[in-house]
This record gives structure tokens, sequence and C-alpha cells, in this order.
């Protein structure tokens, strides 16, 4: 692990509350988000389809709002 970096463990529901807050501030184009955060962001997507796909199944649409 580099230094400048955090490691962190995360509820199931706290990264769904992330995303839904990344999708509302990329809404309202608030956030800008550089080249690492975009990475973060994408690993932060993944994870909760994963949360979604358990939670609804993969062949169900969900919507976070």
């Amino acid at each position: 692990m580099k230094n400048n970096e955090l490691q962190i463990n995360l509820t199931k529901r706290q990264v769904e509350f992330l995303i839904k807050c990344i999708d509302e501030a990329q809404s309202t184009q608030s956030l800008k988000p550089v080249k690492d955060e975009v990475e973060l962001i994408r690993e932060l997507s993944r994870i909760n389809d994963e949360i979604q796909d358990d939670k609804y199944g993969q062949d169900t649409y969900y919507d976070l709002n």
C-alpha cells in the first residue's frame, strides 16, 4: 500500500449511501472528480452493483433513488 492510501471497511448500506450521494452530486454537476477519484467511484459502483445483484437478482432493474 502506498503511503498516501488508506484502507477502510464499509457496510453494504454505507456503499449504497455513498453511491446515492455521488449520483446526486454528479447530476447537479457539483462533483468534478479527477482521475484517482473516478477510479474510486468506479470501484464503489462495481461493489454497489454486486450488492444490488445479491439484493434483487441480476436481471432486475433497480433505482437507487
